[in-house]
């Protein structure tokens, strides 16, 4: 029930971070947000057991890796402007914001992700794929706490299928 209040709050408000503002015509992917929060839960919950475990980190630094932890929000947004449009639209939005380009083996990520998720991949997805390459860009606030990823391609962890879309995942820790 909080998650759904939760991603009710994200449609309401356009974005869940303080500051950073949904892409230029973005749509809050209601369900990509859900599985990108799934899949954020999973790996806290792996990475917070091994935290308890390892006596040699302080309290207080436990303490402050829970707390930022406790603070994440996640958002996925598509949006019909290009890789560059979005970048630059950041670049203006976001103070210091400065992204690193990169290119992606979308076929090779998208065969992580299916692995990851158990999910089987469609025979006709890995054929129209096979040798794409896609582009990235990756900022990150000094800090870590905030982080702005934006992709042209977008690979649905709901079935690993690719399409060509601009996609923005803001990822949040507070701060």
């Amino acid at each position: 029930m909080l998650r759904g209040l939760f991603l009710a709050l994200l449609i309401a408000t356009g974005s869940p971070v303080p500051g950073v503002p949904a892409p230029p015509d973005g749509v809050l992917e209601a369900e990509l947000t859900k599985a990108a929060m799934d899949r954020a839960s999973a790996e806290m919950k792996t990475a917070l057991a091994k935290l308890e475990k390892d006596a040699s980190i302080p309290e207080a630094t436990k303490r402050d890796i829970k707390s930022k932890i406790a603070r994440l929000k996640v958002a996925v947004f598509t949006t019909p402007k290009t890789l560059e449009e979005t970048v630059e639209f950041y670049e203006r939005q976001v103070t210091g914001a400065r992204f690193l380009m990169g290119e992606r083996d979308v076929l090779g990520d998208a065969h992580e992700l299916a692995a990851a998720s158990g999910i089987r991949m469609d025979p006709d997805v890995e054929r129209a794929w096979a040798g794409k390459r896609g582009r990235s860009a990756r900022w990150s606030r000094d800090d870590k706490g905030l982080e702005i990823d934006v992709e042209d391609t977008l690979i649905d962890p709901r079935d690993a299928k690719i399409s060509k879309k601009t996609v923005v995942l803001l990822t949040y820790l507070g701060g």
